[in-house]
Order: C-alpha cells, then structure tokens, then sequence
C-alpha cells in the first residue's frame, strides 16, 4: 500500500506505470556495465513485457488491473531475460533492489510527514487504505475488513493480483519482492512518534494464507507529546 503524502483519490495509472517501468529498468541497466547488452536485453525484456499483457488480457478488469497487470509482466519478464546473464538468486536481489530502490527515501520522507502533520496516525492509515481498495487496487484484490475502531484497523488480503499471476505463471518467488515492498512506507511509522504501531505478521508471498495488514493505536510517551 503505497504513501499517504502522494495519494491521490484521481491517481494517474498510465502515469504511475510510465514512471516505475522507467525507474525500474535504470536500476537494471546500472547493474548490467555494457551499454549494448543492457539494449538487447531492454528489448527482449519489453517485448515478453508486452506479449504477457497480450495473453493476460482477461485479467484486466479496471483501470487498477491494467496497471498491476503492466507491472507485473514487466518485472516477469525482466526476471526471465536476466538469468541468461545472472544466476537465480543474483537476478532476484537485483530485481528487489530495482522495484524498491528508486522509490523507497522518497515514499518514506512523504509517509513520515505526513504522520508528523495528522492529529490522528490511525485514522489517517485507516482512511487512506479505505479509498486505495477501489480505486488503486481494484477487483484484482479482495480485502477483508477485521476490525474497524478507535484503537486498532484491521484488514485483510485474501487475493493479491500480484501473487495470482505470478504463481499461475510458475513464478510465485517474485511476489514476496512486492511484499517487501511496503518497507518503502512502514518504516517511517515511529510508535513513539506517531502514536501507531504497524504489523503485517503474514503474506501471500511469503505463504501465508492471506496478506494482514494491522494497525493498532498506541501510547505515545509524554515528551513526544509535548
């Protein structure tokens, strides 16, 4: 679940996705030192990206799942091109560093700000996952609503786009890339700072039986109250 500081309830999705695939394959060309390589493999990378969209047009349901479906197949077929080049272990760090790299300061500065400005860290995490189910996320994710109170925000993901079409392409060891992902904005949240403490004890990707995402209110000490 991306930052609050940049959510935008008419979120741009052809420009989000413009933006990541542009950052994501920068990281991939400075890992890879020949110019002419890292352009053969830029076009078998966009190519296979374009010929997964092809064939997963079913999956594209909204807005939302045209982008996840892009994102996703861009980093599939990154995944696929790179082990002519890297081992499977060296291609997975490399694509880890690729999807979180570019956008982790950045998010975690507008994440911590935003926290710091709000009279209520809880409420405003809970608000925003609100409205990012429908119109980020779409139909591609089912979210379950645990709890919804003054003192804790719970939510569940039952199915994740990311997952499901990474495992029914025989590739679910990316998924937890996704996963770690939410580092970008979960590290800015400061229990003692915010008033908020932020736990996501299982995933899809990293096997569990569903993605939980908890928020609970807590007591700030005095001198951060000040």
């Amino acid at each position: 679940m991306p930052e609050p500081r940049q959510w935008n309830p008419s979120f741009d999705h052809e420009i989000a996705s413009q933006v990541f695939q542009r950052a994501f394959l920068n990281v991939v060309a400075r890992q890879i030192a020949d110019d002419i390589q890292f352009q053969e493999l830029e076009r078998t990378i966009l190519s296979e990206a374009a010929t997964l969209e092809v064939t997963h047009q079913d999956w594209v349901k909204d807005e939302s799942s045209k982008y996840n479906l892009k994102m996703t197949a861009l980093v599939l077929s990154s995944y696929r091109a790179l082990q002519s080049i890297l081992s499977r272990d060296e291609t997975l760090a490399l694509l880890r560093t690729a999807m979180i790299e570019p956008f982790y300061a950045s998010i975690r500065q507008g994440t911590a700000e935003a926290l710091d400005h709000t009279p209520d860290a809880l409420a405003m995490m809970a608000t925003i996952t609100k409205q990012k189910q429908h119109s980020l996320y779409g139909t591609g994710f089912v979210f379950e609503q645990e709890r919804d109170d003054a003192n804790a925000f719970l939510v569940n993901i039952g199915r994740c786009f990311y997952h499901s079409f990474f495992v029914a392409n025989g590739a679910s060891e990316l998924t937890p890339i996704f996963c770690d992902w939410d580092t970008c904005w979960a590290d800015a949240i400061d229990p003692a700072r915010h008033g908020l403490r932020f736990e996501r004890p299982t995933t899809l990707g990293y096997g569990g039986d569903r993605c939980r995402f908890y928020f609970f209110r807590v007591s700030k000490p005095e001198s951060a109250q000040q």
